[in-house]
């Protein structure tokens, strides 16, 4: 009796919880522009149908810019297909990152997704020295209100055994239609908070600010919408390592 009541009060409390109507990210997705300006967050929700290309001059320094190319399918009403791939650095040294992933709807709040992530570490002076893993990531997104989704994210780090795991979790609250929150942490190399405000003016520009802690990070940004084409500009501050500019094209469909 004691069993059957908790599982008809936790079907009760999901009936009551709001209808999901976006897809969670997954951790080893190429970041895009909008989410440097926003703190680095990834919880935040984009568009569900999507090819996007990106470069980040990471500080200005030569050999340190990244390249990346990903998109997004629908599969029926409730999943979606999820396609990445990055590349950072020269021919001396080059990080190659490819993500296949697919998530789904699961009743009307719950939206869960598994990924597979292809690592390679290149290194020599042109004559490659490759060293590859295989990264499994999972991601779960709960419509906590009509306002507020809460996103918890994990991925696998084989190439570093000290620090084996990657984690995020944040929520996302929109206030109004124009106006998103962002509140993230994340869990790699230590405990790093990341927070995020998206302004939407007259649904074709957006205005973005953020930060991050450890190091203090301080990201600002701007997205222009128009018909299927999407662009946007960021820049972070770091308070060592000085600026760097990131640009995302995007087509939606």
């Amino acid at each position: 009796m004691t069993c059957r009541a908790v599982k008809r009060a936790f079907i009760v409390l999901l009936s009551l919880l709001p209808a999901l109507q976006a897809f969670p990210q997954f951790i080893y997705q190429p970041l895009s522009a909008r989410s440097s300006a926003l703190g680095g967050c990834i919880v935040g929700d984009g568009p569900e149908r999507y090819v996007a290309t990106g470069y980040r001059a990471a500080f200005g320094m030569a050999g340190c810019a990244t390249a990346s190319l990903d998109a997004s399918f629908l599969l029926g009403e409730r999943g979606r297909l999820t396609l990445g791939y990055s590349h950072f650095g020269d021919v001396d040294y080059a990080e190659h990152q490819a993500l296949l992933g697919c998530s789904r709807r699961v009743g009307r709040q719950v939206a869960l997704g598994v990924a597979a992530g292809y690592y390679v570490q290149a290194v020599g002076d042109g004559h490659y020295a490759a060293r590859r893993w295989l990264a499994p990531a999972v991601t779960a997104c709960v419509g906590v209100s009509p306002k507020v989704r809460f996103t918890a994210m994990a991925g696998t780090r084989p190439w570093d055994k000290s620090r084996p795991w990657r984690m995020h979790a944040g929520l996302s609250y929109r206030a109004v239609n124009r106006l998103l929150t962002l509140v993230e942490v994340e869990s790699e190399e230590r405990w790093r908070l990341r927070m995020g405000v998206e302004y939407c003016y007259r649904q074709h520009f957006f205005f973005r600010t953020g930060l991050a802690t450890a190091p203090l990070v301080i990201t600002a940004g701007v997205g222009v919408y128009y018909g299927r084409y999407l662009v946007d500009l960021s820049v972070e501050s770091h308070p060592v390592l000085g600026l760097t500019p990131h640009l995302s094209l995007s087509v939606c469909f």
